[in-house]
């Protein structure tokens, strides 16, 4: 008989970490529920982003294309779990958001393997502190985009480091495989991209920006920018420009029909009162006459004076249903009403005048924000019941003081001080990767596709949303996980050549 072949090291301990993962993942789901946290489906009723659940189930077409207040995809996607599922909707959200959990944790696991193998033992610690995650617990228990974002971001993040390894000259041999693309990169005859590659890149960075206006289409030309830079005189720059060009195009259309329907050249129309959040916050307006003195986002009735029937009579009959009645059918609020769109648009002038007039305070309420930026996403205003049932871990975890503070003033400070870990990791993660990419003179073109992504979302969130930074750092964690695991391992690898 002949022996069997023995098993290589690293394929046994990728097995073997899988099977840890997959298990960890089963545990501390199983556990959930005894603390009371449970899958939340009615969120599906009350979300302002959502339509109407009658328009999902029985007119989604027309729904989707006369909603201007949201981009279409994640209402595609409800409208057709719903369709299909029926009375089983609820059980098969939950398993889908599981399942977008479990899909984040492996393709993180595997970029880790391949970006910073080194310590063989770093790839599991780091996915399982994100499998862990309180924040990821509680997120999949809410009927929200925010892992299904991340998992758009790990698609793509995984295609380009595929596309690395493809086209990559071969003598490239950095422990973050290093797209080394420059002058002189013809000597090392890197070969022609894929086309699979290409595709696994710009999808999800279209649908992305089919699922939320924060990655607008203006994001989708500026990351197309950046990755094509380093690229420019390589046989895979025709290829990627050419992807990048029909992607940009696609996300357009879309841009282009809300033009012509709304006048609104967005996938949202919400802009302005978006902004107002940032622009007011702590300036409360007296004034009743002034659309600033009312709370972005409040019910149609509030904003009566500030609306002009014949700006509104004027899209009767395109979808009544939608655009011109003020509630779900339900009861809660309909922010798709076409008269939003004025309303977002009187906030958008009374954030610019204020502006103007006090750069000062804006300018106080930016910093402010982009300090939430690094709280807890457990702070996060529709996960705090949640996660005030497990406030001990998500204290021991996430550093969440605001579990313990009482009154607006404390929990200021509370949410301040717990977001001071975050932000201080943040700059010795990005130090210690600059450093070395200024050393050896590359940046890996996963990292460039990491801290653009990081980038873009830390500054426009922080100069147009107040209340949800928290989140939107969350939606983007594995990307800095990744970098993250890059500087764990240049330290170790120092570390090991001074010992």
């Amino acid at each position: 008989m002949k022996a069997s072949m023995p098993i290589p090291p690293e394929k046994n301990t990728l097995r073997s970490d899988i099977i840890l993962l997959l298990m960890a993942f089963l545990l501390s789901r199983l556990l959930l529920p005894h603390f009371g946290i449970h899958f939340r489906y009615d969120s599906l009723d009350f979300y302002w982003q959502y339509l109407d659940t009658d328009t999902l189930r029985y007119h989604l077409a027309q729904g989707l294309w006369y909603d201007h207040a949201q981009p279409p995809f994640f209402n595609l996607v409800l409208g057709l779990v719903l369709k299909l599922t029926g009375s089983a909707a609820p059980t098969a959200f939950s398993l889908l958001l599981k399942i977008i959990s479990l899909i984040n944790c492996l393709l993180l696991y595997l970029l880790l393997k391949r970006t910073a193998p080194r310590p063989i033992w770093l790839p599991l610690i780091i996915t399982l502190i994100y499998l862990l995650s309180p924040a990821l617990m509680i997120f999949e228990t809410e009927l929200f985009y925010t892992t299904f974002i991340s998992m758009l971001l790990l698609i793509s993040a995984t295609f380009v480091q595929r596309f690395i390894d493809h086209t990559a000259p071969t003598q490239s041999s950095s422990h973050t495989a290093p797209l080394q693309f420059s002058d002189h990169a013809a000597a090392g005859r890197p070969t022609p991209s894929r086309w699979s590659d290409i595709t696994g890149i710009c999808l999800p960075l279209a649908l992305l920006c089919l699922t939320r206006s924060l990655y607008h289409v203006i994001w989708l030309i500026g990351m197309a920018a950046i990755l094509l830079f380093p690229i420019r005189r390589t046989p895979a720059f025709r290829r990627l420009l050419t992807g990048f060009l029909l992607t940009i195009l696609f996300v357009s259309g879309w841009y282009v029909k809300n033009y012509v329907i709304f006048n609104q050249f967005s996938t949202s129309s919400w802009l302005g009162m978006n902004m107002a959040r940032t622009v007011f916050h702590d300036a409360p307006i007296k004034d009743s006459t002034r659309i600033e003195a009312y709370e972005p986002f409040s019910e149609l009735a509030l904003y009566r004076p500030f609306i002009s029937d014949s700006a509104v009579k004027k899209y009767a009959g395109l979808d009544d249903r939608d655009l011109l009645t003020p509630k779900k059918h339900d009861s809660s609020s309909n922010l798709n009403a076409v008269a939003y769109i004025q309303v977002s648009q009187q906030y958008l002038s009374a954030s610019k005048t204020f502006v103007k007039t006090h750069p000062g305070r804006y300018i106080a309420n930016i910093l402010q924000s982009s300090l939430l930026f690094f709280a807890p996403a457990t702070r996060y205003p529709f996960s705090e019941t949640a996660a005030a049932k497990i406030k001990y871990y998500d204290l021991l975890y996430s550093f969440n003081l605001s579990h313990f503070a009482t009154g607006k003033g404390q929990r200021r400070i509370a949410v301040a001080i717990s977001a001071l870990p975050k932000l201080l990791l943040y700059c010795v993660v990005l130090t210690i990767l600059l450093r070395d990419a200024m050393r050896r003179k590359v940046l890996s073109l996963l990292d460039v596709f990491a801290l653009g992504a990081i980038g873009y979302v830390f500054v426009v969130s922080s100069l147009l949303e107040h209340y949800e930074n928290m989140r939107f750092r969350y939606e983007i964690e594995p990307l800095f996980l990744l970098l993250l695991g890059q500087a764990l391992a240049l330290t170790a690898s120092r570390k090991k050549q001074y010992s």
